[in-house]
């Protein structure tokens, strides 16, 4: 009888799921080695990372500090210990008296999120450190052993980017690179703008020769700057912040502002900080909103500084860039920013329309209107208001669908239309208008029909999810040919790609008592003649299995998907102008670890991913069509309606 006592034990595997997994882009792990700067005590930070150009064996990344540098021993005890707390041994603050970015012990690992090879040169007190972790090493090493670091004496000195010796610092190069695409300079220097707010006079961080600055934008409106909430004061050292106290004592400080285009969907949101450092991505607070506020959360961002966060117990997930938002701690906050994205969305909608009426009283719109009586002018102006605020209008927009309103307004069901349209509430008639231009139809009969036919398609593809259909050729069969249902910016899409000239095969899902096929992955292009700047990869899964229980998504399938997106993306990596890769995987629903896992792809600089639901993407078209289609039917239905 084996009486050796049971003993939990690691393998190297567990490097891959809290490196390479929770820091999946260059920014997240260029972000955790500027924090190790940060707590360091380091006066000054130099990244050198290649930007604007595709990166090959030769690329590598350096992140040099100017902190205290590691002995052997420190080294030992606390870099190359994974998992170590340093906050748990007391050691909260720096030896300069910063506030400790570092908490759980893993944000070394990040490396491996963008490397397979991190080399370590460290100074301290004189005495020169350097070594080397290689990533496929430590994932295949044994169970229960530990990983022999491989040290590397050095002869020369640790200097600066001007050649200046450093006394004490640490840099840390990554070779053999994971990504390859070309990362643009302004995104990744907005990106990790996005992800600090520490102060130059403390640290300065220096990305390839330029300074870091605190993140900015050009905004159409910013607030505290263009108003303020009642009651609400501006911080007395900095006019550009509001400053609050939550009713359990917790202070914040926060602006939001919002930019004259819809901004980039990672940009997109408020962030909060706490230490000068990003712990929640950009959200939106669990803000659903109507229409009107999901037209202003395409242009908001903003920031929250709430330091209180990251100081007793630990309310940040392991990737450190999301609060456990389900913390009671964390209510308070949470119907606090609700309540402030509330305000400003109303303020935006009523600012952004005054501006537009500025805008719309010109010489050329006055022109269009001038042969009707003033009241009609004053019902065409208001329209044009509405369409004015709508994602990619301007005032050429705004000019030519005045003028083909003015050419259908004689038309008595279209002024009947009009007139109905009126008398709904605000937010529905900027809804209605913006469709109208959207889809070219001022014809309510054209609208009418058009209408129909969709809400028919939406029917025939919840009828094929609900009742569990087959992948291929029902549901397959019915987004090829009607793309918008899933998105309405891919309504041109249309031709199939062959995946067989992509050598990667596809490992079909399939039922295990029925040997039913589970789901099917399938990729759409542009039709000819657009040219073809994208690739949508569509993932699709089976909402219900034979036996009628609901089958969901879990962690092996979404990282299955996310490896054959990355392949796609990779043989058209080879083009000349290759097109964007976009992956799009469709389910009843997510694990709880699918959940983690998606959300962290989801933040990934390489390709873009994104997970939905069949209820999601049905309940979304179908809302948006049936208030197009009361309208229209209410306008026809009157006497001299078209019918």
């Amino acid at each position: 009888m084996n009486n050796e006592p049971l003993k939990l034990r690691f393998v190297g595997a567990l490097v891959e799921q809290l490196g390479a997994q929770l820091y999946p882009s260059a920014t997240a792990t260029v972000a955790e080695l500027i924090s190790n700067a940060w707590d360091a005590d380091a006066r000054n930070v130099w990244v050198e990372i290649p930007l604007g150009e595709t990166w090959s064996e030769e690329s590598e990344i350096t992140v040099l500090d100017d902190g205290h540098g590691m002995t052997r021993s420190e080294a030992q005890d606390r870099y190359l210990r994974v998992g170590r707390k340093r906050r748990a041994e007391g050691h909260a603050t720096t030896p300069g008296g910063r506030l400790v970015h570092g908490r759980k012990g893993i944000g070394k690992l990040a490396a491996f999120g963008t490397a397979r090879k991190l080399e370590c040169w460290t100074v301290r007190d004189g005495q020169s450190l350097s070594f080397e972790l290689d990533y496929d090493e430590i994932v295949e090493s044994d169970i229960g052993t530990d990983y022999v670091v491989e040290e590397q004496p050095r002869l020369d000195k640790l200097t600066d980017p001007e050649g200046n010796p450093l006394d004490q610092g640490t840099q840390i190069r990554l070779t053999h690179l994971r990504i390859k695409r070309a990362t643009p300079k302004d995104q990744f220097m907005t990106s990790m703008s996005r992800r600090f707010a520490l102060d130059k006079a403390q640290m300065k961080v220096i990305i390839n020769g330029d300074d870091l600055e605190l993140f900015d934008l050009d905004f159409e409106f910013r607030f505290p700057k263009d108003g303020t909430p009642n009651g609400v004061q501006t911080a007395s050292d900095n006019a550009g912040w509001c400053i609050e106290t939550l009713p359990d004592g917790n202070e914040l400080k926060w602006w939001i502002g919002f930019t004259p285009k819809p901004v980039a969907e990672a940009l997109r949101g408020i962030s909060v900080l706490s230490r000068g450092k990003m712990v929640q991505r950009p959200f939106l607070f669990g803000r659903s909103g109507g229409v009107r506020g999901q037209l202003g959360q395409q242009y908001i961002v903003g920031e929250v500084i709430a330091d209180w966060i990251d100081t007793k117990e630990d309310l940040i997930q392991t990737n450190r860039d999301q609060l456990q938002l389900e913390e009671e701690t964390l209510q308070g906050l949470l119907r606090w920013g609700r309540k402030r994205l509330d305000w400003a969305l109303s303020q935006w909608a009523d600012r952004r329309r005054d501006k537009a009426v500025e805008t719309l009283e010109t010489p050329e719109i006055q022109d269009l209107i001038q042969r009707f009586t003033e009241t009609e002018q004053a019902n065409l102006i208001q329209i044009a208001k509405r369409v004015a605020q709508f994602e990619g209008a301007d005032a050429s927009t705004v000019r030519d669908f005045m003028g083909e309103l003015v050419n259908c307004v004689d038309d008595k069901a279209v002024k009947e239309l009009m007139d109905r349209v009126r008398e709904e509430d605000d937010v529905f008639q900027t809804k209605f208008w913006g469709l109208v231009r959207e889809f070219s139809l001022i014809d309510a009969r054209r609208t009418l029909s058009l209408v129909r036919a969709r809400l028919h398609t939406i029917e025939r593809l919840e009828n094929a999810v609900v009742t569990g259909a087959r992948e291929v050729p029902d549901i397959h069969g019915i987004i090829k040919d009607f793309p918008w249902l899933i998105d309405p910016r891919w309504s041109l899409l249309g031709d199939e790609v062959d995946l067989r000239d992509i050598r990667k095969k596809w490992e079909t899902e399939v039922d295990a008592k029925t040997g039913q096929r589970l789901d099917f992955l399938f990729a759409m292009q542009p039709k000819a003649p657009a040219p073809v700047d994208e690739i949508l990869v569509v993932e699709i899964k089976r909402s219900r299995r034979s036996d009628g229980t609901v089958y969901r998504a879990n962690e092996d399938h979404v990282n299955r998907f996310h490896g054959y997106v990355l392949t796609i993306d990779n043989h058209y990596r080879q083009e000349t102008r290759p097109p964007r890769v976009t992956g799009l995987m469709i389910a009843d629903g997510y694990t709880e670890q699918a959940n983690m896992v998606r959300t962290s792809l989801e933040s990934a600089d390489r390709v873009s991913l994104m997970f939905s639901t069949w209820k999601s993407i049905i309940d979304n078209t179908k809302r948006l069509h049936t208030g197009w289609l009361q309208v229209s039917e209410s306008a026809l239905a009157e006497p001299g309606g078209g019918r």
